[in-house]
């Protein structure tokens, strides 16, 4: 089992986009220490609102890969359908050869209307579209260049500079969001992120259908190490700790999920997620773990208000790694 850590940077409580921000880079640039037994750290792409200010998960991935000297650093959910798939294959390059291959690509296919509508995308063919865009990018970083004649995309060969650091490119999770992606990222045998968001229920069926896909397509799935995303909020009071979640959720489920009561689906987050007092969260994360098959989990600690607090529990939740890694 490995762990990272993800960032969400929702701007709350009337805080400025610097200190959200600032804490993000103080929080990675603390766990980049061999005291610190987190492999990985994800960045989460968002638009047009401050719930999730960074658009550009590449670039801030850039950049604390610049900060940092063993963490593997990328995007939790790159949307690739929004996005000119030969510039995301020439940054994700790029970075793959500056950082030594310590670049990660996380992609998803967009869950947003009005983003495919906002950036001209037809969503009629949203999949399709999804589907080529990915074919780009893989040909690219694998081969170093691309040469597409579809639908969507028909121009000369090109070549990606520089080409990758790593053999086969930077390794790739795709955010598990739907069946159809769930199944596609199975016939290819690539590893999905489990969204914290999903009630269990939604990722243990996505879990099901990937492995029955996975086997009608003959993909060994012993060796696809599937990402487990979990919010964390510890505290001895674990009233305080669920009402912090709740404060810090609730702008982004009203604008994410508008047909839904925003309380049962915030109260259902924090039953399937870490959040409570210190014997709060371990049965929770299990059942998710066990569930989804996941070989990594990644937390988000930015719920607690207190920044003294969070670096308590990263160092307890640390403590309780190198306890299982010795």
């Amino acid at each position: 089992m490995k762990f990272g850590l993800f960032f969400l940077n929702f701007q709350v409580d009337g805080s400025t986009s610097e200190e959200t921000l600032d804490n993000m880079i103080n929080t990675v640039t603390l766990i980049d220490s061999e005291k610190y037994h987190f492999d990985s750290v994800f960045v989460h792409e968002h638009h047009f609102s401050k719930n999730g200010i960074i658009g550009a998960p590449i670039t801030a991935a850039g950049f604390l890969l610049g900060l940092t000297d063993k963490l593997h650093i990328g995007s939790l959910n790159q949307v690739i359908t929004t996005h000119h798939p030969v510039r995301i294959a020439e940054e994700a390059s790029l970075l793959d050869q500056m950082s030594e291959g310590r670049f990660i690509l996380g992609f998803s296919e967009s869950e947003n209307d009005f983003e495919m509508i906002f950036f001209k995308r037809h969503i009629l063919s949203q999949h399709s579209q999804f589907e080529a865009c990915y074919a780009i990018i893989n040909e690219a970083l694998t081969t170093g260049y691309c040469h597409p004649q579809n639908d969507f995309y028909d121009f000369p060969r090109v070549s990606i500079n520089p080409h990758c650091y790593s053999e086969y490119g930077p390794k790739q999770y795709v955010v598990a969001s739907s069946d159809e992606v769930v199944a596609w990222a199975a016939r290819k045998g690539l590893p999905l992120t489990f969204k914290w968001d999903d009630a269990l229920d939604r990722k243990e069926e996505y879990a099901l259908l990937y492995n029955k896909t996975a086997t009608q397509y003959c993909v060994d799935t012993s060796g696809i190490d599937h990402q487990l995303t979990v919010i964390v909020n510890l505290n001895a009071d674990g009233d305080v700790a669920r009402e912090e979640v709740r404060q810090y959720l609730e702008s982004y489920i009203i604008e994410t999920y508008p047909n839904v009561d925003p309380i049962e689906k915030i109260n259902t987050i924090i039953q399937e997620n870490a959040v409570g007092t210190d014997g709060d969260y371990y049965e929770s994360t299990k059942l998710a773990i066990e569930k989804t098959g996941a070989a990594t989990v990644l937390l988000s600690f930015e719920s607690m208000r207190d920044q003294n607090n969070i670096e308590n529990v990263i160092n307890m939740v640390n403590q309780k790694i190198h306890q299982n890694l010795t």
